[in-house]
Formats: C-alpha cells, sequence, structure tokens
C-alpha cells in the first residue's frame, strides 16, 4: 500500500495479512478519514477492507479522544496506536499460549496412544501365549490317548 506524502514505502504503514495475496491486482486510488484527516492513497487492497480499518481506528480514536482533554489528533492517534499495538501483542501472546497448549494436548495424545499400544501389544502377546499352551496341552492330551 503507497500512499501519498511521505509514505512511499508501503512498511512505512504496516503489513495487513488480506493485503499480501492482493499485491498481483492493479493497486487502487482510495480515499479515507482517520483521525479527522482525509488521507489518499494507491492501494492493493480491497477498499472495503481498508474502510473498515479507518473505521476501527476511527472508533478507537473517537472513544480515546473523548477520555483526554485538549489532546492534539496526532497525540490521539499515537494513544490509538498505542492501544492497537497493545491489542495485537495480546491476541499473540493468547495464540502462542494456545498453539502452546496444543502442542502439549497433542504431545499427550501420542504418549497416551503409544501406551495403549503397548498395552494393546502385550495383551495379544500374552493371548497368544494362552493359545500355544492351550495347544500344546491339546497335543499333549491326544499324545497320551494315542498311547494308551
Amino acid at each position: 500500500m503507497r500512499a501519498r506524502g511521505d509514505l512511499n514505502d508501503r512498511n512505512a504503514i504496516g503489513k495487513v495479512s488480506s493485503m499480501t495475496s492482493e499485491l498481483d491486482k492493479p493497486r487502487a486510488a482510495i480515499a479515507l478519514e482517520i483521525g479527522g484527516q482525509r488521507i489518499r492513497l494507491r492501494a492493493h487492497a480491497d477498499e472495503t477492507h481498508l474502510v473498515e480499518l479507518a473505521k476501527l481506528v476511527n472508533d478507537r480514536f473517537s472513544t480515546i479522544q473523548g477520555s483526554t482533554r485538549n489532546a492534539a489528533p496526532a497525540t490521539v492517534l499515537a494513544l490509538v496506536a498505542l492501544d492497537l499495538a497493545d491489542e495485537l501483542a495480546t491476541a499473540r501472546r493468547k495464540a502462542d499460549e494456545a498453539r502452546d497448549e496444543a502442542k502439549r494436548a497433542v504431545a499427550a495424545a501420542e504418549a497416551r496412544e503409544r501406551e495403549v499400544e503397548a498395552a494393546a501389544r502385550r495383551a495379544v502377546a500374552e493371548a497368544i501365549e494362552e493359545i500355544d499352551r492351550a495347544l500344546a496341552a491339546e497335543d499333549s492330551a491326544q499324545a497320551a490317548s494315542d498311547t494308551a
């Protein structure tokens, strides 16, 4: 995504995961209003998606602006950025924790699977030994009756 003015590098704006698959599309001119400022940019991203993101920022802007006294829009936008960054960091931490928990659950399930498999192998081996003993006893009985 490239914006006019100082924002010539799309990395300066940040990475938006849904935009990366859109890079092969032609860039569209999009106008957004964020924090009371009109921003024109050319982007590969879906305009609807960008409008939704701008609404999210503007909603957060309004909330924070209402709780601060006479703060300049740039200050409010900085607070919005910190708030969104905190939310992102929390979401990433929770995702990492969930991924770690899932890995532990998979490892526990695999260990249990190995235990069950080992128990099944022991049970089958014991059953085979019992069948062998029964067959040996039957063979002995048959041999004894044949000699009698």
